[in-house]
Formats: structure tokens, sequence, C-alpha cells
């Protein structure tokens, strides 16, 4: 840029219209300096090729180029205007109603803008139910399913063993997992679709009415637990008090058929009683309150365990409890029981799952095996039983490790 008396001149570029009234006075400076430079070879400017005619330049070039601009703009005009505008919801009217009507526009040939989406459920809601009922869907179709234990703390287990397991089994009678560590886990859980079925501490021994396993049951549902197992179960009255434990009180603004009134506790002790503290069930709120009542009764997958010599004795009655969606084999417990401690194989031991296994077919109900040999999985399966717990977190790590190390050295670890 140069001045010239009171004037600003600006460097001219080649072509350009924009020139001021005195810059010829700068023509003679421009001609020395381009004496003084060797002359560049032509160049591909704007898709020219090189050393073919250049494009117009000047006053007929810019104008040229304003027209083609008027021209895009003008098809690009056209084509939003052929879209369909998007319609904003009615007043009062709810997001699953404004969705319809957006799907059905774009049914008759006006598909929403790549960007739009309608308004859905939010995730959390949508996954709330999602994982147990493919796990139920799995069952009513015949496919066996197997999960893997978690005993370690940290979330990152359940993460990694999420995607190849049918449910992750958590074990709070034996396995020391806090309230906060088990609701973690599970949130990672329910975060791949995998159910989590935990079980609750139970008495060695029962006496009298004192079943506090129902606190246990609230914590855990109120964790969002998608199914439950109860230990050292004895009668069906015990049954009964857990299924009621598993379920809310019916009546009031419920929906059929869940809106008939129960009788009070008094009456009936076994009367549906799960504590309302639903939190994370409701997805913070956001799950309607009727549809969440409806759909946490209906999905809960409910389990007993059978490894007490009363609870063999009275199978048949356990078995015909309504609400009661399986029963689990505890072989080392029941193996106890019998006299034959530990031996799962003994003839005992295999006579009393067989009996356990008949009553739960006549009855309708699924047969849950646990064990760490993957053997011995295989031969329940093959008697019936369609819920396998085989092994855990630690133990597939120890085993993966002993593998490798035996196979790397040639033998199994020696210590040292």
């Amino acid at each position: 840029m140069s001045r010239t008396g009171s004037d600003w001149t600006l460097p001219r570029r080649r072509g350009s219209s924009f020139e001021k009234k005195d810059a010829p006075a700068a023509a003679p400076q421009a001609a020395a300096v381009a004496s003084r430079s060797p002359r560049r070879p032509p160049r591909a400017i704007g898709g020219h090729r090189a050393g073919s005619a250049p494009p117009p330049q000047g006053a007929s070039a810019m104008a040229t180029r304003r027209l083609a601009a008027r021209a895009l703009a003008g098809a690009a005009g056209a084509a939003v205007a052929a879209r369909p505008r998007r319609e904003a919801a009615r007043p009062g009217e709810p997001p699953s109603a404004w969705a319809a009507r957006r799907g059905a526009a774009g049914a008759l040939g006006g598909a929403p803008l790549g960007c739009e989406e309608p308004p859905r459920v939010h995730r959390g809601s949508r996954q709330q139910f999602e994982a147990i009922k493919r796990f139920r869907s799995k069952l009513a179709n015949g496919e066996t399913l197997v999960g893997i234990g978690v005993q370690l703390s940290d979330p990152t287990s359940t993460d990694a063993l999420a995607d190849c397991s049918d449910f992750i089994w958590y074990d709070t009678e034996h396995i020391p997992l806090s309230p906060e560590m088990l609701k973690w886990h599970m949130m990672v859980a329910h975060g791949k679709g995998c159910p989590a079925i935990v079980r609750v501490p139970g008495p060695n021994r029962v006496d009298g009415v004192g079943l506090f396993w129902g606190a246990f049951i609230k914590h855990a549902l109120d964790m969002n637990a998608d199914g439950i197992a109860v230990p050292q179960v004895r009668t069906a009255a015990d049954v009964r008090s857990i299924v009621a434990d598993c379920r809310y009180p019916t009546g009031g603004q419920r929906a059929p058929p869940y809106d008939k009134a129960q009788p009070s506790t008094v009456e009936d002790p076994n009367r549906h009683s799960r504590g309302f503290g639903p939190t994370t069930p409701m997805n913070y709120g956001r799950i309607p309150l009727t549809k969440y009542l409806e759909e946490a009764d209906k999905n809960i997958f409910v389990c007993v365990m059978i490894e007490t010599v009363e609870a063999i004795s009275n199978i048949e009655e356990i078995c015909s409890v309504p609400g009661l969606d399986c029963v689990i084999l505890g072989a080392n417990d029941m193996s106890a029981a019998l006299g034959v401690p530990y031996q799962n194989e003994a003839p005992e031991t295999l006579a009393a799952a067989d009996k356990v296994i008949d009553a739960a077919k006549r009855h309708g109900k699924y047969v849950f095996f646990s064990t760490r040999y993957p053997a011995m999985a295989k031969k329940m399966a093959a008697k019936g039983c369609q819920i396998l717990h085989v092994g855990h977190d630690v133990l597939a790590a120890v085993t993966y490790q002993e593998k490798l190390v035996e196979d790397i050295k040639g033998g199994p670890y020696i210590p040292r």
C-alpha cells in the first residue's frame, strides 16, 4: 500500500475492478518491478489447467461470478422450500403423539432433515426393563443361558464381562460387596444391556416368623436389581413372603389388573408389600408412576434356592407358589444337608436334584444351577437346567493365567 498526496493507493490485484482514480501514477513503479522480476510460468487457478486459456478477468468475470452465486442460492432455497416444514407440538400434546404425526408426514413423502429426530423416551427410561425382558424372551425360546459371578469391587469387571454373558450374578450372601459398589456394578450392567441377579443374605436357621431377608430384598431392588435370589428357604410360606417382598401393593391408581385393593397385612401377611423408594429404577422420576409399577411387578425375576432337606421335602408346594419364576439348585449346601458335604455328584445329591427339576417342570418354573466346573454345567443342562451360573471373575482370571503360564513354560508354575 502506498500513499500519494492525501489519498491512499491500494496495491491493485490483477483483474480487480476496485481501483483508485490515481492508480495509474503507480504504473511506472509496477513496470519497473516487473522488469526486474522473471516472468513466472502459468499456474492453475481455481481449477483451470496451467498453460490453458486463463479464466475471464475484470468486471465481466465478477459479473459472471455474481450470476453463478445467485443461481446457486436460488437452487438451494428452492430445495429447502420443497422440504416439509417442521410442525411444532400442539398445546398439551404428548411427545409420542407429536412423533407419530411427524412419522406420518415422512410416510407421505416428507422426510425430516438429516440432523433432526423426533423426541423419544429418555435412554435411561427405555433401558430400565430392556435387559430383563430380553433375558425372559431367551428363556421362553428355550435358550440355555450362561452367566458369570462378579466378586471384584471395581465395576470394570462387570463392564468387561457383560458383553459375553447372558446375566451377571452378584452374591451378597458370601461376598462383601458394599451397597454402593453393588449399585455401581448394576449401573454398568444396565448400560451394557445385561441383567443383574442379586443373591441376598438369608438365615441358616429360621426361628418362628423372623424372616429378615425382606430388608435385603428391598435394598437390592431399589439399587435396580433385575432378579432376586433368596437362599436357605424351607417352606412355601417362606416363598410366598419373598414373592410379596418383590412386588408393590395393588389398588388405588394402579391400572388393571393391579387396581384391585389387597386386604390388610393382618388379614393376609403375604400381600404384596414391596416398600416404595425406586429413585434409580424410575430413572429419577422420568418413568410415569403407573407405568413403572406395572413393568416392575411384571418383570422382576424371583428365585429361591433349594438347599435344605425341608425345601426338598416341600418342593411340590414351593414350585406351585404364584409369582415365583425359578428354583436354584444349591448343590454344595444341599449335599451338606443330605450328609454328603460338597459331593455334587453323589447319588443322594443327584437324586435330590432330579426331584427338584421334575417338580419345577410340572409347575412351569425355570431351574438354575451354579457351579465352577463347565463339565458339570453341561451335565446339568442336559438334565433340564436352563440357567447356568459358571464361575466368577476372579476364578476366570486365575484359570486363564495358570493355563497361560503352563502353555508358555511347558508345565505348571512352581512357587519359589
